[in-house]
């Protein structure tokens, strides 16, 4: 009897792991980041793509105060910055954050193109879209290569 219980069990997970490794053949997706770095200041960008189309985008900037004319603080940075920051506020899939520490700030965004709508995101769909409209990957990594960004391999 106890035999019987553990055969099939033994086929469920068998028939579990089947099923997982076949969703995971019908998917595309990839993940590629990319970092760029200047003096005190960096950013790193990751992409993910299902089928070459970008489905979601996240970035981490980290910029000094020295590099920015005309701010010689963590207030004067936060005077200058923080308002530019409240029309990306309130934005269905986009989550933005700013950090400001002693001597430099810290930029979070992300973005999940499932939820966003691009006409939405100021700036973003002019960098991205291809001449179809979609956010291609392809496309996108060949732009942040010409800006000097180099692949993070993980």
């Amino acid at each position: 009897m106890g035999n019987k219980k553990y055969f099939k069990m033994a086929g469920f997970v068998l028939l579990l792991i089947s099923f997982i490794t076949l969703a995971a053949c019908g998917s595309n997706q990839e993940t590629v980041t990319y970092k760029l770095e200047k003096g005190d200041n960096s950013i790193e960008v990751t992409l993910v793509a299902d089928d070459e189309e970008i489905i979601e985008q996240s970035s981490t900037s980290i910029t000094s105060y020295d590099s920015i004319r005309g701010v010689e603080s963590k207030e004067d940075a936060e005077a200058l910055i923080t308002p530019t920051a409240e029309p990306l506020q309130g934005i269905d899939g986009l989550d933005y954050n700013l950090d400001f520490q002693d001597d430099h700030f810290i930029e979070t965004i992300k973005v999940d193109f499932s939820i966003a709508d691009t006409a939405d995101l100021p700036g973003l769909n002019e960098l991205l879209e291809n001449e179809e409209g979609n956010l291609n990957l392809e496309d996108a990594v060949k732009s942040l290569e010409e800006q000097g960004f180099e692949k993070v391999e993980e």
